[in-house]
């Protein structure tokens, strides 16, 4: 079904909460954002707003690993004041858990979220003091229309212009959340990118798109590159790929963003590489110059080390110890990739397909397998992928559960979060999600039971 968007309900919430910002005067103000790209950086876009507003300010992490009522524990003061606000940036949208806690308090909350609202949003009484700006209940989607930090840079550049000129911090999150090259981008992503573009803070150029490495030679782009992941290619050794890229009479050694028109043809010719458009940082080098790695770099570094994450992102160049992070998992990631699609026996039905990868692929790296082979289409795009194993430890089934845009629209937006919910209430478990992606934890016996019986949930 179609969605109804309500441009103008959308911008009456984002002003009402961006004049009621200005209009109090706030001894402080606590800032808590998300634990991936898109968090980090609109969390440097509100610091920004709060140093040149000269408000003192604080900030915290959130990794939804805990309940809101536990986490904000130990963040809330205990007494409560009207002169302290939180900004939650890219989090919030949990409002069963959220609302009792703030009602409770006198301090200002404004949630700039775009994660879909957990249950009918029209069904909540909003308190006073909570000032709620999340696009998707005004019909837009959370993924490809508006990123988390695209929503904090209209909130925060209304208050300041200024920081029109940290508007690069936008286009990393951007090209975090949207994984796609920057001319497919759409709506608010669309109309807030070219503004920046307009103030010349990034550059926009054309080329082959090869993410996850087109800072490299042609020959480790074509390896490493996660989206698209290039088969044939992908993960594999340097002398088939050299020798493929010999044949094309195409040096292996060129820097990608060097190659020529007739070049550029003849690998798209070869794969499943498109020309595209992507954004390249001014005053940064290697990995960090370009948006969609700067963006990987970063939602890698949250979950190893978080401080080195809040930290890079102000680098003009990146440390050995973050480029040796990367490069592991890019590396890891294609070849699980290369992996998944040509060596894993599988059980499929009419709606899904079961992939046992325990053994194969690093528990660690089921996700991440199970979303970019997912986003590659490496499977059939009309059917979920039910990628897992089990865990020695609990002697559970863990699994990753994906599924395509073209699956949704063929199953009239029934989502993973939907359909996770349906296995719950069956089979028990735990676990949760949104519409493309989730994961979930049985006991072997529902496992089992659910291989013959995943169509009924769709």
């Amino acid at each position: 079904m179609a969605r109804t968007l309500d441009r103008t309900k959308f911008l009456e919430d984002l002003n009402n909460a961006i004049d009621n910002f200005e209009d109090n005067t706030y001894s402080k103000v606590v800032a808590i954002s998300h634990n991936d790209a898109d968090g980090i950086s609109s969390l440097h876009l509100i610091q920004n707003l709060l140093y040149k507003m000269g408000i003192n300010y604080d900030y915290f992490i959130y990794n939804r690993s805990v309940s809101w009522a536990n986490y904000l524990e130990g963040i809330l003061s205990r007494k409560t004041s009207n002169k302290t606000a939180y900004i939650f940036t890219d989090v919030g949208s949990n409002l069963l858990e959220l609302i009792p806690i703030i009602s409770k308090r006198d301090e200002h909350f404004y949630i700039l979220d775009h994660h879909e609202v957990e249950s009918n949003f029209t069904n909540y009484i909003i308190p006073d003091n909570l000032y709620f700006v999340n696009p998707t209940v005004h019909g837009y989607d959370g993924l490809e229309h508006i990123a988390g930090s695209t929503l904090t840079y209209m909130f925060a550049k209304k208050i300041k212009p200024s920081l029109i000129n940290q508007g690069w911090l936008t286009i990393i999150g951007i090209a975090g959340d949207s994984l796609t090259s920057t001319d497919m981008l759409q709506s608010f992503n669309r109309e807030v990118y070219e503004e920046i573009l307009d103030e010349e803070v990034f550059q926009d150029q054309e080329g082959l798109i090869l993410f996850g490495s087109m800072y490299d030679t042609i020959n480790n782009s074509l390896k490493y590159s996660i989206l698209p992941y290039v088969k044939g290619f992908g993960g594999e050794s340097d002398k088939i790929i050299k020798d493929e890229l010999k044949a094309l009479s195409i040096d292996p050694n060129k820097k990608t963003i060097d190659l020529d028109e007739s070049e550029n043809l003849k690998i798209q010719e070869k794969t499943k590489a498109s020309m595209g458009h992507y954004a390249i940082i001014h005053q940064k080098q290697g990995i960090l110059r370009y948006a969609f790695e700067h963006a990987l770099l970063l939602n890698i570094l949250c979950f190893k080390n978080i401080s080195a994450a809040i930290s890079i992102i102000q680098l003009k160049k990146s440390t050995r110890y973050a480029k040796d992070l990367y490069h592991e998992y890019i590396n890891n990631l294609t070849r699980n990739m290369k992996t998944l699609s040509t060596e894993l026996p599988r059980v499929e039905t009419n709606k899904a397909i079961f992939i046992d990868v325990m053994g194969k692929i690093p528990p660690s790296s089921w996700s991440d397998t199970a979303s970019f082979s997912s986003v590659n289409e490496l499977l059939d795009p009309y059917k979920i992928l039910v990628l897992g194993g089990e865990e020695k430890k609990s002697r559970t089934i863990k699994l990753s559960i994906r599924c395509t845009r073209k699956f949704l629209a063929e199953n009239k937006g029934v989502g993973i979060n939907s359909i996770i919910s349906k296995i719950k209430g069956e089979y028990g478990g735990m676990g949760g999600g949104h519409k493309l992606a989730g994961g979930i934890r049985l006991s072997k016996p529902s496992y089992n039971l659910l291989k013959n019986k995943i169509d009924d949930f769709i």
